[in-house]
């Protein structure tokens, strides 16, 4: 009998022991961790903390964290899957909707800014910062030294223009520009790059540009060709206009205008997808405006479109909104556009 109890405790404590290894010898991923740092969008840039960060899963499951006193935040064990982090602190307007992938033991930087609210009575006009950073495309990170830069003030805004050249990380900063709407023209050898770039009151808007060294036409100043001579130009664009709000839905039925120095040259409507198409443009300048009911109108942004073009270059605001971006590849240019409400 004590013989049968023996062989049944061994029996219990072998199943227990079986029972506690076997999860071991399995698939035990333990999530992503999501990790970033939180800055004000003033020219000082400073760091928050305090600031209450929440990764909202696709299933609506939610995980937190708060930023420490560098404005740091990390958040470890986050099933994988796809997220948007919002973040909240009191007098900054919240920010809703960054989106992010985590993959298992996959760790995920997320860099965010956040505005100082504005009280109804501010109606100061202070001014803004442009900044940018050029890379070269045929050396990955390489900056771009030398690479001069134009900024030209619209109608009534002052000063009117500032010129400068990117320094040796391939970085150059106006400051203190009156708030509006500026042409900035960024060159360097052949190219010649127009993107349209708006400043904020006491906010940073920031700009990349790639380019590579051309060894081709890229002569975006040539007339443009005759009418007769289109059949044979095979320039085209693919346009995507999307709405500058969290999950950047796209915008259908806006009204898209291409006009050339002396006439409109296409003209039509977003698809349900946001998208338009217009083939057959020469090498040239161009003016591009974009107008939907409801919505902020964009009208007369430059466009350069260039034979064998090789370039990427993108505007984001407030850190977080992609307002106008371009990838230029041979002969088909990419544009991706944002639109805000009224």
């Amino acid at each position: 009998m004590a013989h049968f109890r023996l062989t049944f405790v061994l029996m219990a404590f072998a199943i227990l022991f079986t029972g506690i290894a076997i999860p071991e010898d399995q698939d035990t991923a333990e999530g992503g961790t999501i990790i970033g740092d939180i800055q004000d969008t003033t020219l000082l840039e400073n760091y928050l903390s305090g600031v209450r960060v929440v990764f909202v899963k696709a299933d609506g499951a939610e995980f937190e964290t708060h930023s420490d006193k560098d404005g740091h935040f990390e958040r470890a064990g986050l099933p994988a899957g796809q997220y948007v982090v919002n973040i909240y602190k009191p007098r900054y307007e919240d920010r809703l909707g960054k989106p992010v992938t985590v993959i298992d033991d996959g760790r995920h930087y997320v860099p965010l800014t956040m505005n100082i609210s504005k009280s109804p009575d501010d109606n100061s006009n202070r001014g803004g910062v442009l900044r940018f950073r050029a890379h070269n495309r045929t050396k990955p990170g390489g900056p771009m030294e030398g690479l001069e830069i134009i900024i030209t003030g619209t109608v009534g805004v002052d000063p009117p223009v500032v010129t400068g050249i990117s320094d040796a990380y391939g970085q150059y900063r106006s400051d203190r520009l009156s708030p509006g709407t500026y042409i900035v023209t960024l060159i360097k050898n052949d190219y010649h790059v127009v993107c349209p770039m708006t400043v904020h009151p006491d906010k940073i808007t920031n700009a990349g540009i790639s380019l590579s060294i051309p060894n081709k036409n890229t002569d975006a100043n040539i007339t443009p060709a005759p009418e007769s001579d289109w059949s044979n130009v095979k320039n085209v664009i693919h346009g995507r206009i999307h709405e500058m709000i969290p999950l950047w839905p796209t915008l259908s039925d806006v009204k898209v205008v291409i006009e050339s120095a002396d006439r409109i040259v296409f003209s039509d409507t977003t698809n349900a997808d946001g998208e338009y198409e217009c083939r057959g443009l020469s090498a040239g300048r161009y003016l591009i405006s974009l107008h939907k009911d409801g919505y902020i109108e964009k009208k007369g942004m430059p466009l350069i479109v260039t034979n064998n073009g090789n370039h990427s270059l993108w505007v984001t605001e407030e850190g977080m909104f992609v307002s106008y971006a371009v990838v230029a590849d041979g002969s088909v240019f990419k544009f991706t556009h944002g639109m805000r409400k009224k």
